[in-house]
């Protein structure tokens, strides 16, 4: 009998993962041929299995045709979502810290959210041009996935505009001699060898990278949103958005607002990613009766520490210039309302 590659403890965690984030189907397509056998069957098996557990994941295998290789691809190649119009890839098996990332691919893919910022999905919206989006991995890289993942976040949030390519480092050779990968993940634009970064990029920097490339007047687009940015700083009465703040701002603003919500957050925090949203559209169905602020802790490190914030997110409530709640992780919209209002007069 053949030794399956997920086992009962992970089959099980699967299943309740997909019962609860797997919305729209996702489509699965396998490229292969005759190289790398090894990694070619270990995918084959491993996709088997995955969408055996879910009737929303569907399976088809291809062979490599010269259409296939043209667009780069290789054995093991596998499409997510392409029926849906997405263009999210992989060259090589999803093996070690890439399996996670695969199985979060699949959720993002199948839910359309993608948790990034409201200003990214706003600067994505103005891509004009198709971009190809390359990021280098190795299955013992624990940074590697987040690479990933922000590829295919954006690819998802622009479909049909970005292609989205993870790349086993080891089983795409002449690919990554190509770009002279070193160090991983490591980020190529457009194939652009004057692109390429390593390390996991801050969201809006790389974003604003890739409109470089792909929006025909990209200078005109980035000063638009500086202008929006200095506008979402101003301590306007009655915002229906949240107010940027910084360690210079805080107080005033502690002080101008009867009842503020601070959320303190940071790009590389991946439960941030879910209470972002959460925050924009709270800030505009409460509008005159509950101010919401944003504070990025990485670039404004003191006001943290005089809170004694050690774990983001979290949201601290003010109530006539004084601290009058804590509140400690990702909770639901309505929850989280609910303890807001707690402190309406």
């Amino acid at each position: 009998m053949e030794t399956r590659v997920i086992d009962e403890s992970t089959e099980k965690t699967l299943r309740e993962i997909f019962a609860q984030r797997l919305a729209a189907p996702v489509d699965l397509t396998l490229y292969t041929g005759q190289e790398n056998e090894d990694a070619t069957e270990f995918t084959r098996r491993f996709l088997r299995e995955l969408s055996d557990l879910s009737d929303k994941l569907t399976l088809e295998e291809r062979s490599l045709d010269g259409d296939a290789r043209q667009r780069g691809l290789v054995s093991p190649s596998i499409e997510i979502g392409r029926k849906r119009g997405y263009r999210v890839e992989m060259l090589g098996a999803p093996s070690g810290h890439e399996a996670g990332a695969f199985i979060e691919t699949l959720a993002i893919v199948s839910s359309g959210d993608t948790g990034l910022s409201g200003d990214t999905r706003r600067k994505l919206e103005h891509l004009d041009k198709e971009v190809l989006l390359y990021s280098f991995v190795t299955p013992s890289c624990p940074h590697c996935p987040g690479s990933v993942l922000q590829n295919h976040r954006i690819a998802v949030a622009a479909p049909g505009k970005v292609r989205s390519v993870a790349v086993s480092a080891a089983e795409n050779m002449e690919l990554s001699r190509r770009f002279q990968v070193q160090s991983v993940p490591q980020q190529v634009i457009n194939e652009d060898p004057g692109s390429i970064s390593v390390g996991i990029q801050p969201e809006s920097r790389y974003v604003d990278q890739i409109l470089g490339y792909s929006v025909s007047d990209p200078a005109a687009v980035l000063a638009e949103f500086r202008a929006t940015a200095a506008k979402r700083e101003q301590l306007v009465d009655a915002p229906d958005h949240p107010v940027t703040l910084t360690d210079a701002s805080f107080d005033q603003a502690v002080q101008k607002y009867p009842l503020l919500v601070v959320d303190f957050w940071a790009e590389w925090c991946g439960p941030c990613r879910v209470i972002g949203p959460i925050i924009e559209q709270l800030a505009g169905e409460q509008q005159g009766r509950i101010v919401f602020g944003k504070l990025d802790t990485e670039a404004n490190p003191e006001t943290p520490a005089r809170f004694d914030i050690h774990s983001i997110p979290t949201m601290l409530v003010f109530k006539n210039g004084q601290l009058a709640d804590r509140l400690v992780g990702v909770q639901p919209k309505d929850a989280l309302l609910a303890e807001f209002e707690k402190h309406m007069d």
